[in-house]
């Protein structure tokens, strides 16, 4: 299983929208396996301390979204839904 991690600014540059919807930093991303999108479970952690931050479930193409973030170093850890793997980490990912 890959993490296909994508890092974006999750804040429309529509200033009503700002306004009203703002999402502030966020972390986007999408899981495959062997180039597949899979749904499954993703974990968020604060680096530093090692505390559970947020999760989520992919939606059925894999796409995951983590929002309303600091700006901290995070690591997220996405289960295999069928545990045919171990887990998979990506570290150090930071949110934009």
């Amino acid at each position: 299983m890959l993490l296909n991690l994508k890092v974006i600014s999750a804040v429309n540059n529509s200033i009503e929208v700002i306004l009203v919807n703002t999402k502030g930093l966020a972390i986007i991303g999408t899981v495959t396996e062997k180039k597949v999108p899979i749904p499954c479970r993703v974990r968020l952690f604060e680096k530093n301390t090692g505390r559970l931050i947020a999760e989520t479930l992919t939606d059925a193409q894999g796409n995951y979204e983590f929002d309303h973030l600091t700006a901290v170093k995070f690591f997220l850890v996405a289960h295999h839904p069928a545990s045919t793997y171990n887990a998979i980490i990506q570290d150090n990912v930071v949110p934009k």
